[in-house]
């Protein structure tokens, strides 16, 4: 992509959210860089996912340098700095999670969205990811689905769960 085909999709991208980002600027630029972490939060929220474009305009809104904005969006796991599925499937697969058998349900949702970790949905619809814990340990194996957290599974409930996502769109 040339620099003016950049200049015009990241300026086609800010006009076409630029009201949901300016209140969000609106609203947490009275405390500039204490704002920064929910900002990206909900920045995230409403477009997906932080483009380049988006973490520029937090920047300049905050009044925070654009290396500590990347910075932060790159610490955090749950901040995406690519694009992502409309809704994220994580399963833990901590020791307890693991031990509990979270390999099954990785494997039951791996064939269901013929995707792996780390992958998105041909149609866009779903990213599944492994992590570390999602604090339910005493209820393992977890799963959480579009922020929904699902306990106590097996493969037959895990198997019920997927069964009502849309399946994939092959050979896009």
């Amino acid at each position: 992509m040339c620099a003016r085909e950049k200049t015009i999709f990241f300026r086609d991208i800010m006009d076409s959210s630029s009201n949901s980002l300016t209140d969000i600027l609106a609203h947490w630029s009275p405390v500039g860089r204490s704002g920064l972490l929910p900002a990206l939060i909900e920045a995230q929220e409403t477009r997906g996912w932080l483009s380049e474009a988006t973490l520029v305009e937090i920047a300049r809104g905050l009044d925070v340098p654009l290396a500590e904005v990347y910075g932060v969006a790159d610490f955090y796991a749950h901040l995406y700095t690519h694009p992502v599925g409309e809704k994220i499937i994580r399963v833990c697969d901590d020791v307890p999670c693991y031990l509990a058998g979270s390999e099954k349900i990785c494997a039951v949702i791996e064939k269901r969205l013929e995707i792996r970790a780390g992958e998105t949905t041909p149609d866009g619809k779903f990213t599944y990811e492994k992590v570390p814990c999602l604090g339910h340990c005493d209820h393992a194996p977890v799963v959480m689905i579009a922020n929904q957290v699902h306990e106590n599974l097996d493969e037959e409930k895990i198997t019920n769960l997927v069964a009502n996502l849309p399946s994939p769109i092959s050979n896009l």
